[in-house]
């Protein structure tokens, strides 16, 4: 199941809420590098799919492969390592308004485990630039 060019893989999967089924059947892939939006109704079970991808509720059915984390058999003491790998942007999400851009992103980095200021600085100088934002980092 967990081809190196897939960084997420869904197999006959089936999500739920105490005895409501949310999602049921699913199948899909992510290959690396692949950019994908995630939309639909109110209701129609979004964030349980995400929530299952970032290990908050568990699938009731199939296969969840997520960064090379099986995650049926996963403990949840990797939950942290799976999280650290998986890049979520959140619809919600906001910058510490104390902070600039570097400074947010530095905070990210260091909270999920980089420890070298210049690796900091340079993916942070990267990432700005993959968005268009090279400028912006004050």
């Amino acid at each position: 199941m967990n081809d190196e060019q897939n960084i997420i893989e869904i197999h006959h999967v089936t999500i739920a809420h105490a005895e409501n089924i949310v999602l049921k059947d699913i199948n899909f892939f992510v290959g690396n590098g692949e950019f994908i939006y995630l939309i639909g109704k109110t209701g129609s079970g979004k964030s349980s799919l995400l929530k299952t991808l970032y290990a908050e509720i568990q699938a009731c059915e199939g296969d969840v492969n997520v960064c090379g984390f099986d995650l049926q058999k996963m403990k949840r003491k990797k939950v942290s390592m799976l999280r650290r790998k998986l890049g979520i942007v959140f619809q919600d999400f906001e910058l510490l308004s104390d902070r600039s851009v570097h400074d947010n992103l530095k905070f990210v980095m260091k909270a999920t485990g980089w420890k070298r200021k210049a690796d900091i600085l340079s993916r942070s100088e990267e990432v700005l630039e993959q968005v268009g934002l090279s400028t912006k980092g004050y």
